[in-house]
């Protein structure tokens, strides 16, 4: 790697006041990912697991972005090296972005879960499973079932968990009969908080077996997320997400403008899950125009302020690493200045060590022009022979 000398780094100011903002202003913009690892059943480096493993990440991804439905399954070698995969990008993608996730994807998981068999990630565009069990063969299983849940409304607790029954139970049939088992809704009832949904299913599901997903769905949105302002219930055959604010690619396929009239008993045997609370998602957008909740203003205050606070950081640190540049700078040309000073100087020093040596010497001292000019350029005629130390001239 090549460095610039320290000598010219105030002709590049601009790349510290430009590259170190965006560095920081993209941390924030990380991509959230959701991982699960087995326990057991790992595998060892170099073994035909890997081997299958590679093969399957070279193909996957190829093969998901060329299906209608960004959705692709896949077998790779035999027993006891056996993989199953299956992958799924959102309805909303398109197929370069879902090739280049789900090989990040790859990437990722197996930097999450080093030497396991069995391992998933979840991000909210796409996600991922392999396992050396075949989980494909059973299309009723669900796991695993992560929640992701965002801060409380503060407004009553029953009319949240009607809202969050009327979006979802409005909106499970007609994800289940689409070709692609995906759709987007919002709902937007008199004075409540205007939500915005997206559910899918794997399009490999029957649509009986894509509601009967979306049904546990259902559950585990009101056992978990009842009475948040926005959550995900993330799981290998079907998922959902709703949010206060719109997410998605493109307008919402349906608009629900009237509350169900209650909620019924929620069933207990929800699929266990593992919940994570999140505060603010990384990929939040300002909320629509429209109706606007205490909370949702809040919201958009503290992410202004968090991002007023990294662009005032941010200059700061340019400002300071422009400042020492320039000190860098200055010294080094002090330096150049007077090694050029001291160069000047010299032909004055030998002059006067000339003196001082022909003072202190018995013998008259010449300079070399004085020596040409009285030997007619060392000619022939003022040779008068050889000595020990060279040639003999005459004067």
């Amino acid at each position: 790697m090549k460095f610039l000398p320290s000598v010219h780094l105030p002709c590049h100011p601009w790349m510290a006041m430009v590259i170190l903002p965006l560095l920081l202003l993209l941390v924030p913009l990380a991509a959230a990912q959701w991982s699960s690892c087995s326990k057991s059943d790992d595998y060892k480096s170099n073994s035909t697991y890997v081997a299958n493993l590679s093969l399957l990440s070279s193909t996957l991804p190829k093969k998901a972005a060329s299906s209608t439905t960004l959705f692709a399954t896949s077998i790779m070698g035999n027993f006891p090296d056996i993989v199953y995969a299956l992958t799924l990008c959102r309805g909303d993608s398109n197929a370069s972005a879902c090739e280049s996730r789900v090989t990040t994807a790859f990437q990722d998981l197996l930097r999450l879960c080093p030497y396991k068999k069995n391992a998933a990630v979840y991000y909210d565009p796409c996600m991922l499973k392999f396992s050396n069990k075949n989980f494909l063969a059973t299309t009723t299983v669900n796991d695993p079932l992560f929640i992701v849940n965002t801060k409380n409304f503060t407004t009553n607790a029953d009319i949240t968990q009607r809202l969050l029954f009327t979006l979802i139970n409005s909106m499970a049939q007609l994800a289940a009969n689409s070709l692609r088992r995906f759709t987007t809704s919002r709902l937007d009832v008199g004075s409540s908080p205007t939500l915005y949904c997206l559910m899918q299913c794997m399009p490999d599901l029957i649509p009986h077996d894509c509601e009967s997903c979306f049904q546990d769905i259902l559950n585990s949105t009101l056992e978990y997320l009842g009475g948040k302002q926005g959550g995900r219930v993330l799981g290998t055959r079907c998922y959902m997400r709703y949010e206060m604010y719109p997410f998605f690619q493109g307008d919402p396929k349906l608009r629900i403008i009237n509350l169900a009239p209650h909620v019924p008993t929620i069933n207990n045997t929800t699929t266990p899950a593992t919940v994570y609370p999140q505060s603010q998602p990384p990929d939040a957008a300002p909320p629509p125009e429209g109706k606007v909740t205490v909370q949702e203003h809040n919201g958009r205050k503290s992410h202004k302020r968090a991002l007023w606070i990294i662009v005032v950081v941010a200059t700061l640190l340019s400002i300071l690493m422009c400042f020492i540049c320039f000190i860098v700078w200055k010294r080094r040309k002090g330096k150049v200045s007077i090694n050029n000073q001291a160069a000047t100087n010299r032909p004055e020093e030998y002059a006067l060590v000339w003196r001082l040596e022909e003072r202190s010497s018995e013998f008259t001292l010449f300079d070399f022009p004085e020596i040409l000019q009285a030997t007619h350029n060392f000619s022939k005629e003022n040779l008068l022979g050889q000595g020990g130390f060279g040639p003999v001239y005459k004067v």
